[in-house]
C-alpha cells in the first residue's frame, strides 16, 4: 500500500498539472488580496476598514469552495486512466483493486492539503504585507477591541472553520474519487460529481418544500447545506462542529464503500 502511494505521488509530481494547479490557486489568492488592496488605497485616508482582519473574514466566506475544488484534485491524480488503459496495467501487475483505489484517494487528499497550505499561506502573507494590521483606534471603532485582539479572534475563527470544514471536504473528495473510478471519462465524472453536489441538495430542498418535510431532513445531511451552516456560524459552535464531522465522515465512508464495491466488480478493458 505504501509503495502504491509513493508511486502515485511520484507520477503526480512529474506532471505539470500539479504545479499549474498550485500556481492557479496561489494566483487567485493574490488576485483577491490585490482587489482588496486597491479598495484600501483608493479609499479616503481616514478610513481603514480593509485590513488584515477584514481579509480573514473574506477568507472564511470562501471555505465552501473546497467542496468543489476537490474535483480538480481528483482529476489531477486520476489523469484519464481509463482513456490510457493504465488501470488495467496496474491490476495486471498484481496490485489489488483496493490498493489501487485507496492509493489514489490518499494521494488526492495529500494533494489537496498541499494546495490548501500553499493557497492559505500566500493569502495570509500577502494580506499581512499589503493590507496591514489596523490601528488600535480603528479596531476599537469598527470591532470594539484592540488590533491584537481582532487578529487573535479572526485567527481563532479561521482555525475553527478549517476544523469544521475538513470532514466536509473529505466527504466531497471521497465522492469525487468514486465518480472518477466508476465513470469512464474525466469530464463526465466531473459533471456527475457537480450534479450530486449541487443538483441533489436543490432537488431535496424543493421536495421538502412542496412534497413532504421528510426530504428536508435529507437535505440537511448534504455537504452543500453543512458548508453553508459553517460559514454562517457567528461563533465557535461545537455542536455544529460535531455535526460536520458526523456528516462528513459518513459521506466519506459511504462514497468509498460504494466506489470500492462497484470498482472491484467491474471489468477493466
Amino acid at each position: 500500500m505504501v509503495n502504491s502511494i509513493q508511486a502515485e505521488i511520484y507520477k503526480l509530481t512529474r506532471r505539470p498539472y500539479f504545479y499549474v494547479f498550485n500556481l492557479c490557486c496561489a494566483a487567485f489568492a493574490l488576485l483577491v488580496i490585490g482587489c482588496l488592496a486597491y479598495i484600501k488605497y483608493t479609499a479616503p485616508a481616514n478610513q481603514d476598514a480593509v485590513n488584515f482582519p477584514f481579509s480573514l473574514n473574506i477568507l472564511l466566506m470562501g471555505m465552501p469552495v473546497g467542496l468543489y475544488l476537490v474535483a480538480v484534485g481528483g482529476d489531477a491524480v486520476f489523469s484519464e486512466q481509463y482513456k490510457y488503459n493504465t488501470l488495467k496495467n496496474e491490476v495486471s501487475y498484481g496490485l489489488t483493486r483496493v490498493q489501487v483505489y485507496l492509493a489514489r484517494l490518499v494521494v488526492t487528499l495529500l494533494l489537496m492539503i498541499v494546495v490548501f497550505v500553499v493557497t492559505i499561506g500566500v493569502y495570509l502573507l500577502a494580506s499581512l504585507v499589503l493590507l496591514g494590521i489596523p490601528s488600535d483606534e480603528m479596531a476599537m471603532m469598527s470591532l470594539g477591541m484592540t488590533a491584537a485582539q481582532s487578529v487573535q479572534m479572526m485567527m481563532q475563527m479561521l482555525g475553527y472553520y478549517i476544523l469544521a470544514s475538513f470532514p466536509l471536504w473529505l466527504g466531497a473528495l471521497s465522492l469525487a474519487i468514486a465518480c472518477y473510478f466508476l465513470i469512464r471519462g474525466s469530464n463526465m465524472a466531473g459533471i456527475a460529481f457537480l450534479a450530486i453536489m449541487v443538483g441533489v441538495p436543490a432537488i431535496l430542498n424543493n421536495l421538502g418544500k412542496y412534497v413532504h418535510p421528510m426530504f428536508h431532513s435529507l437535505y440537511h445531511l448534504t455537504l452543500d447545506y453543512m458548508g453553508g451552516l459553517v460559514i454562517s456560524a457567528q461563533n465557535m459552535d461545537w455542536t455544529l462542529m460535531s455535526r460536520c464531522w458526523l456528516v462528513g465522515l459518513a459521506w466519506a465512508a459511504i462514497s468509498t464503500a460504494v466506489g470500492l464495491f462497484f470498482f472491484s466488480r467491474r471489468e477493466i478493458n
